[in-house]
């Protein structure tokens, strides 16, 4: 990998500046899915049984296992921009340190 230049610098900064609506996004998404997951096992939770059963029979539901699905995939995508903007601010970060290198030699 080579070192930033000021197009790639560029680059990141509108890279950045372009996601963060989508990450707004993501994150809520992540957030209403972690709620969903909670939701889909009070719904599947029987009225019936022991403690144990009830909880068994709830957390091998169709719906909680859809739910933890929505919620895997909201995780992955939340984590994945996330990565990305992070590589974005280390090119911008990098970029910085060589310029202010360059300015005191």
């Amino acid at each position: 990998m080579s070192l930033p230049t000021e197009q790639d610098v560029d680059r990141a900064l509108n890279a950045l500046a372009e996601s963060d609506q989508e990450y707004a996004q993501r994150t809520a998404q992540l957030t209403a899915a972690k709620e969903g997951l909670k939701v889909a096992k009070a719904m599947a939770t029987p009225r019936t049984g022991t403690a144990l059963e009830r909880e068994n029979d709830a957390l091998t539901s169709p719906q909680y296992a859809e739910a933890l699905e929505k919620l895997k995939k909201a995780e992955y995508f939340k984590v994945l921009l996330g990565l990305k903007r992070e590589g974005w601010s280390l090119t911008i970060d990098v970029w910085r340190s060589l310029e202010a290198s360059r300015r005191r030699s």
